[in-house]
């Protein structure tokens, strides 16, 4: 036996539970198993409509009950509440399935119409007077005969409110020879004459007087009009009755035209003309028919197109325009009028409607003829190279990201085909891109991995490498746990625990590789993990006891700062061996990359320096004394500044990279470890290990404009830019610290392995 059960099932039972009045919700969360932690749907209102209404003595009015639920949902109630009335002699209301909440008005007066459901109940007052008089419409009419008519009559209760009564009144015609009536006002113009109608209802009538005629005549106008091709003029027909009424019977006759190859006209008179010439114009309507007018339909004087000699790409299409200016000096789009012809079909043809369709590279006149003609020229290039940007896109999974075709032609000009070339993806399990009109070029990325993607334009074709990466991830060292945690940042989870080297320090990550790379300080090796399946791929011998880390994925370089053996070991990321191993200051703690610059920046904690090192020649050029114990460095290229944190001296030393000089001083926390940056937002958030906090500065003016307090004993931060979070690895308590910078304060935590030290974000 199978049941269906979750939360809209529940809600349903709960509506039906509150609109019956009883409590079933219990046994309906039983069969579900019970456990459930929804929050039950409750009835919190009942409204009833229409409200304030007031009707005739002796007639009816359908009233609704919309019941509002908890979830903000909204269901209609009128079956399975209950319904009353205060007054039963005044007004009854129908509790019987079909007419429920038919409210009957009995006497005049007033009442109160309820619906309940429960302890929920809604009301309106309902208002029943007596009928003052009746008005019928249209009132003393001419109309043609042979045609029908709607007859409608309102009410006018005594309270001054009215009420349509048309299908409600008894209707009578006087001469059933001239006019029959239905019972819902509807009238049948037999015969010429006379007719009184009537409408009587509760004791009350009322007549008017119905002429029935026949047309004796029809004239159109405007009469033998000159218009311009392209031109709609409107068109009127006023027949004359045999009773000498006049009548606007437009809309109601049959219009003619005797060559629609010049104009045609609409049901309602409107004429298009289409071609220059003659056409007549004739009305026909109740046996009589109008004389002919005539249109005359005149072309331009002169023809231009645009796109005026434009040149375009062998393969494509362009659309044409033209645009006619006549005799008036007036001007009007005729380019569905004109005739278009290409002078060199190899090399485009043109359509009825403008559109060319371009074949081979060369040149061809494109005319439109309307009388005149007019022309321009069209010259076709040949593509000669495709190029596809960014050309080594990264994404990461679950992301889009907008790729651009640009073609280079034969005549050296270049076009943007984004839209125009074909987009095919190598693997669309790993990456999709879209190829409609309002999706070409767009990669969706699903999984990470690489996979090639390629655009087509008439036999040209590029392709590129797309990697997808995984996205939002945040990847914590455990230096006592020796392992690497990975949390998923969108739902700041534990994904996994990855076994790594003896007491990991540091971590970074390339994103285009789908690589993180954890150095163990204990091992004095370094681990490099494939972040798509979560192994170590491979294990990298460096210096003694190494701690920061860095990666230039341009370059393919890992550099790993040995903080016994005071050097930077130089990894080369396609073999994972060291290429080369530079001699720094004492102590290497931390290092950073400068990619365009060519510089990577290492922050000697017992020497009190900053070495910089040249990476295209792995040389040391030039070494720069900052405040006592550097801990943590960071480059912010955009400004050519370094920040350096100054664990022993409590102080940020702020670089100047073209001078490689000190430029400024910042106080900031106790015992500050870690600084991660957000260049887009002028920010660099400093790690205070000893003060349990974050030194927020700007980078614009260099001083510190918040203090956000975190827990225990931290060690490592990294800021998510996209979603404004920072994530501060915890030492005192082995959690992973979600802060909401926005709102200065920790929003989640997560638990990871002991003793976390440097965090790594992927957005």
């Amino acid at each position: 036996m199978s049941r269906v059960c979750g939360s809209n099932f529940l809600k349903s039972v709960v509506r039906a539970a509150a609109a019956l009045g009883v409590l079933i919700v219990a046994l309906a969360i039983a069969g579900c198993g019970g456990g459930s932690k929804s929050t039950p749907v409750t009835l919190t209102s009942i409204t009833v409509t229409p409200a304030n209404k007031s009707i005739a003595v002796g007639t009816t009015m359908q009233f609704k009950a919309s019941g509002a639920y908890s979830d903000g949902s909204y269901q209609d109630l009128t079956t399975s509440v209950s319904w009353s009335t205060s007054n039963s002699s005044i007004a009854s209301v129908s509790t019987t399935g079909g007419s429920n909440g038919l409210v009957s008005a009995l006497a005049a007066g007033s009442v109160t119409v309820s619906a309940a459901s429960g302890s929920i109940t809604g009301s309106t007052t309902f208002t029943p007077a007596s009928l003052a008089s009746i008005e019928v419409t249209p009132s003393n009419s001419t109309f043609v005969a042979g045609t029908f008519h709607q007859f409608k009559a309102t009410g006018i209760l005594a309270n001054g409110a009215t009420q349509d009564l048309t299908n409600l009144v008894s209707w009578a015609s006087s001469d059933s020879s001239v006019a029959i009536i239905s019972a819902a006002g509807l009238a049948n113009l037999v015969a010429s004459g006379q007719s009184t109608i009537t409408a009587a209802f509760s004791g009350i009538s009322v007549s008017t007087t119905l002429t029935a005629a026949t047309v004796t005549s029809l004239d159109v106008s405007p009469l033998n009009p000159v218009v311009a091709a392209g031109a709609t003029p409107q068109f009127s027909a006023i027949a004359t009755l045999s009773n000498n009424a006049t009548l606007d019977v437009t809309s109601l006759v049959s219009w003619i035209s005797s060559d629609s190859g010049i104009a045609t006209i609409s049901s309602g008179g409107i004429a298009s003309s289409r071609s220059i010439g003659l056409a007549t114009i004739t009305a026909i309507y109740g046996g009589a028919v109008s004389a002919a007018t005539t249109l005359t339909v005149e072309g331009p004087v002169s023809i231009a197109i645009t796109p005026a000699n434009p040149s375009v790409v062998a393969g494509s299409t362009l659309k044409f325009s033209a645009v006619g200016t006549f005799g008036d000096g007036s001007t009007g789009d005729v380019t569905t009028l004109v005739a278009w012809s290409s002078s060199n079909s190899a090399v485009a043809t043109i359509a009825s409607g403008g559109t060319a369709t371009v074949k081979a590279a060369g040149t061809t006149t494109v005319t439109a003829t309307l009388g005149v003609s007019g022309s321009t020229t069209m010259t076709a290039t040949a593509l000669t190279s495709l190029a596809v940007t960014p050309e080594t896109p990264v994404v990461g999974a679950g992301s889009t990201l907008q790729l651009a075709a640009t073609g280079t032609f034969s005549d050296n000009s270049t076009q943007d085909l984004t839209g125009s070339v074909t987009w095919t993806s190598g693997n669309t399990g790993i990456a999709a891109i879209g190829n409609t009109a309002a999706t070409k070029g767009v990669v969706t990325a699903v999984a990470p991995g690489s996979t090639t993607i390629t655009a087509t334009f008439n036999g040209t074709v590029k392709t590129i490498t797309l990697t997808v990466n995984q996205a939002n991830r945040a990847y914590v060292a455990n230096n006592g746990g020796n392992s690497l945690s990975v949390i998923n940042t969108a739902n700041n989870s534990l994904v996994t625990t990855i076994g790594v080297g003896t007491a990991p320090q540091g971590v970074a990550v390339n994103t285009a590789a789908n690589r993180a790379y954890v150095t163990n300080s204990g091992a004095s090796t370094l681990s490099v993990i494939d972040t798509t399946t979560n192994t170590v791929v491979a294990t990298v011998g460096v210096g003694s006891s190494p701690k920061g880390v860095a990666v230039n994925p341009s370059a393919g370089r890992v550099y790993v700062a040995n903080s016994f053996g005071n050097t930077l070991s130089v990894i080369d990321t396609a073999t994972n061996s060291v290429v080369a191993t530079v001699a720094v200051g004492i102590g290497p703690q931390a290092v950073a990359v400068n990619a365009a610059a060519g510089r990577v920046y290492v922050a000697n904690t017992t020497g009190n320096t900053v070495s910089v090192i040249n990476s295209a020649t792995n040389t040391v050029v030039s070494t720069v004394t900052v405040g006592f114990g550097p801990q943590a460095v960071a480059v912010v290229p955009s400004i050519n500044r370094v920040y350096v944190a100054n664990g022993t001296s409590n102080t940020v030393s702020v670089i100047d990279t073209a001078s490689n000089a000190v430029t400024g001083t910042i106080s900031v926390g106790t015992k500050p470890v870690a600084i991660a940056l957000n260049t887009g937002a002028n920010r660099a958030y400093v790690l205070n290990g000893g003060g349990n906090s974050i030194s927020v500065i700007n980078t614009s003016t260099n001083s510190v404009v918040e203090t956000i307090s975190v827990g225990s004993a931290p060690q490592g931060i990294a800021v998510n830019t996209v979603t404004s979070r920072a994530y501060v690895t915890l030492g005192g308590s082995n959690m992973l610290s979600v802060v909401d910078l926005a709102a200065g304060a920790s929003v989640a935590s997560v638990g990871v392995g002991v003793a976390p030290r440097e965090v790594v974000v992927v957005q």
